[in-house]
């Protein structure tokens, strides 16, 4: 590859406060990042670093020190880290943000919808996390989004899926996309419970869940900041000519039988795609089946939940 046709090398500057916590900017579209910049033509990355915190935060920043350098994205651009530490917490709560919508401090092992690169790099250089009061470490653990789905087969093989209502405003890149009968899990609800539930509420079909086919777990999104862990459970097969479909609140406003390959990829998503195909499988199986996802460019569409 030609020089010229690569990216130029980014500045990254990574700014942690005396606990431990990463300082992460979020932009309008919901990813979160580090405070960088491009580095400029004879410019020294350190100096684009210290620029990139001015320009992002308005912080001047003091003695920084080289931490690494990482590549990320279909055409890999170099990232040269800088490391500014020891901030006191709440000394840089009021940044002037003129590219970010907010800011927030995070541990490396609860972070958000980052990039996988920039996440295996923080775990790998960031401070790990202390040892808390418990009512701090409470605070601070690591969350995810507990989801289930219920798998429902046409005798041909096509899958029942659904069309949620979409609630104004709504920009998540997979707005009004089909989904299965499924939904987020109450509390102390389990998962063949929920998805009993989801199923009867978004679909009119009243019948237990049968055997738990697939975990599958998701890299945090934009605008959600957790990893969703979703279980599909087997509800069986169902007449589509014979089934009448309704959902009385309204919260589903069409129902469709996909089959699980390209028709479903399009119509769902990739990752929803990807997660139906191995429940399928696991149902042939007979047996149960743990995946992830594919990672995903940030503000890439395809949410399993």
């Amino acid at each position: 590859m030609e020089r010229s046709s690569c990216p130029p090398p980014l500045a990254v500057m990574l700014v942690t406060d005396v606990p431990g916590r990463v300082l992460l900017l979020r932009r309008p579209d919901g990813c979160w990042e580090l405070p960088s910049a491009v580095v400029r033509p004879a410019e020294e990355p350190q100096a684009a670093a210290v620029r990139a915190l001015a320009e992002a935060c308005g912080v001047a920043a003091g003695a920084v020190r080289p931490v690494g350098v990482f590549e990320e994205g279909a055409r890999p651009a170099r990232r040269h880290v800088y490391a500014l530490s020891a901030y006191a917490p709440g000394a840089m709560d009021r940044l002037v943000l003129p590219r970010h919508a907010t800011h927030a401090w995070f541990f490396t092992d609860n972070l958000p919808g980052l990039s996988p690169a920039t996440v295996r790099f923080l775990r790998a250089h960031a401070p790990a996390r202390p040892h808390l009061p418990r009512s701090q470490w409470l605070a601070t653990t690591p969350r995810a989004w507990l989801c289930t789905a219920a798998v429902v087969t046409a005798p041909d093989g096509r899958l029942l899926m659904v069309k949620p209502r979409v609630r104004e405003p709504d920009r998540r890149p997979d707005a009004g996309r089909w989904n299965f009968p499924g939904g987020v899990l109450d509390t102390h609800e389990d998962s063949p419970t929920g998805a009993a539930r989801e199923l009867r509420e978004e679909t009119g079909l009243d019948r237990p869940a049968g055997p738990l086919l697939a975990v599958v777990w998701q890299h945090p999104a934009p605008g959600a900041d957790h990893p969703i862990v979703q279980f599909f459970h087997d509800f069986g097969t169902a007449d589509p000519a014979v089934v009448r479909l309704g959902c009385p609140d309204g919260e589903i406003t069409d129902w469709a039988w996909f089959h699980p390959d390209e028709e479903l990829d399009a119509a769902a998503g990739p990752d929803r795609g990807y997660a139906a195909r191995r429940a399928l499988a696991a149902r042939a199986a007979g047996r149960t089946v743990t995946a992830a996802c594919p990672p995903r460019p940030p503000g890439a569409a395809g949410a399993a939940h």
